[in-house]
């Protein structure tokens, strides 16, 4: 770990890079999160975890559950990717949908890494979703209001591209800094032992309500839609902030589930 400014510097000097238009939390979110959990796991915990992955990366595993997205037997997961709760409610009293969420597939799936009785393959695939969801649940508009499918009926305009509100959470602001994924969690991940104690002391409930505390400045747009260096600078911070979350807390919670394997 390097010293305690240097978070700041670092969150400072991601949202100052020079910026460019993304493609339509995507692909390299995914990657970031995994590699700085990878980065922080225990000897014992990773040793087993690699023998589940046959020696890939996790950054190779958190990108699966996007793309069986394209196979139609795999729908029925398409509702674990997030959870729906508008402005008003709270999770205490929340509606949760019979389809599941993402709160759900998490506790389901850690309870799967801690069963030593499934096979491989069905350790290797709660191993992806797991990784993938810790993701997930950090991406504000994962924990989305209904009326816009958590910002993917808001088309704005990023540096004059069209987009939807929620791509530009999944991966816009990631893609502007131009970092490969390995470099942008090498600047994360750098949270001082206390950082990390303190966000490693919390359960998933609380990940969610730190999303959805989030919305306000994610739904602060101009009338026009138009986003741009302003709300980069004002935001690249805050997702940040997320993702390097969740990169310590995945991290924690696997060395938890393998303490023992």
């Amino acid at each position: 770990m390097i010293n305690k400014n240097s978070m700041a510097f670092t969150i400072l000097l991601l949202a100052c890079l020079p910026l460019k238009t993304a493609l339509a939390l995507g692909p390299n979110g995914h990657r970031i999160v995994a590699k700085i959990a990878e980065e922080n796991l225990e000897a014992s915990a990773k040793k087993a975890i690699m023998q589940i992955t046959n020696g890939e990366p996790l950054a190779k595993l958190a990108t699966w559950p996007d793309e069986i997205r394209s196979d139609k037997s795999w729908d029925y997961a398409k509702p674990w990717h997030y959870i729906s709760i508008d402005d008003g409610e709270s999770f205490n009293d929340l509606h949760r949908s019979k389809a599941g969420d993402v709160l759900k597939a998490l506790s389901d799936f850690e309870k799967k890494l801690r069963d030593k009785t499934i096979t491989g393959e069905e350790k290797w695939q709660a191993l992806a979703f797991y990784i993938h969801f810790v993701g997930d649940v950090h991406q504000p508009l994962h924990v989305g209001r209904r009326e816009d499918l958590g910002g993917n009926k808001i088309t704005v305009t990023w540096f004059g591209k069209p987009t939807k509100l929620h791509a530009v959470w999944d991966s816009s602001i990631i893609e502007n800094q131009q970092l490969s994924f390995s470099e942008y969690a090498d600047f994360l991940n750098n949270q001082t032992e206390d950082i990390v104690k303190l966000r490693q002391n919390s359960v998933y409930i609380d990940w969610a309500k730190e999303s959805k505390s989030i919305r306000q400045d994610v739904y602060d747009i101009p009338c026009d839609g138009k986003l741009g260096y302003e709300y980069a600078y004002k935001n690249t911070p805050k997702l940040n902030e997320q993702i390097a979350k969740a990169g310590v807390r995945l991290a924690g919670m696997l060395n938890d589930i393998f303490k023992y394997h």
